[in-house]
């Protein structure tokens, strides 16, 4: 009888250490995972570099890419988001160039950044300061008709400006200069209907020309701005 109750008494202290330690290991698992945050504010612009290339030619809706934060982001003299960190995002919107000299356009979406902790918090953010960006925010080449309209009406008055240029010049050298009141209008005359007949032909011609694809290659550099406040885990 006493060795059964000795038994008994055993076996109780033993499940009461192996609780005590399950209680104690769970306490210590929550107390790890009370990571704190650092909030970066709305408006933080961020430098990221292009991990791997894109282009409206070969993209599609969907595909994802990577970037990485080129400079260490601080938060009152703290580094709240380390350089290096990668953010990932996907293409919202691809749209290929086309006839009409129509160029071709990208929306960028931002998914997330991955904190030094390891955790993958939302990234709302949009891009800033590019030449390339449009009024609704994608990256477009922004060529159109209009853009081969005017770069074909600029060729087209070079080939009257620059022989009657020439011609002026050389006339100033003949005759005291009073040739150039004969040769630079004869010139210029010549010249005109030359420029109208290309001007004509390459109009017509931009209406079956492609627009140029928008790209941005592997190692180019962006720059974003925070829409939303971003709360970062940190050590």
């Amino acid at each position: 009888m006493k060795r059964l109750l000795s038994s008994l008494l055993a076996l109780i202290i033993v499940f009461a250490m192996g609780t005590t330690y399950s209680y104690a290991a769970i306490s210590n698992k929550q107390i790890n995972a009370n990571i704190k945050t650092k909030k970066v504010p709305a408006g933080t612009q961020i430098k990221l570099k292009v991990l791997n290339p894109i282009s409206s030619a070969k993209a599609a809706v969907g595909d994802q890419f990577d970037l990485m934060v080129m400079e260490n982001i601080l938060v009152n003299n703290s580094v709240v988001i380390p350089q290096g960190s990668v953010v990932r995002g996907s293409l919202e919107e691809v749209h290929a160039s086309k006839m009409l000299y129509k160029g071709g356009a990208i929306r960028l979406y931002f998914d997330h950044i991955v904190s030094a902790t390891g955790k993958q918090v939302p990234f709302y953010a949009g891009v800033a300061n590019n030449a390339n960006t449009t009024i609704d925010g994608a990256l477009s080449t922004k060529t159109n008709y209009m853009t081969a309209l005017t770069k074909t009406a600029e060729t087209t008055k070079s080939i009257v400006t620059t022989p009657t240029t020439w011609a002026w010049e050389k006339g100033e050298e003949l005759g005291n200069g009073s040739a150039k009141y004969v040769f630079a209008p004869v010139t210029a005359i010549v010249s005109a209907p030359f420029a109208g007949i290309y001007f004509i032909g390459d109009a017509i011609a931009d209406v079956f020309k492609k627009g140029k694809d928008f790209s941005i290659n592997q190692g180019e550099t962006i720059e974003v701005q925070l829409l939303k406040p971003l709360d970062m885990p940190v050590y």
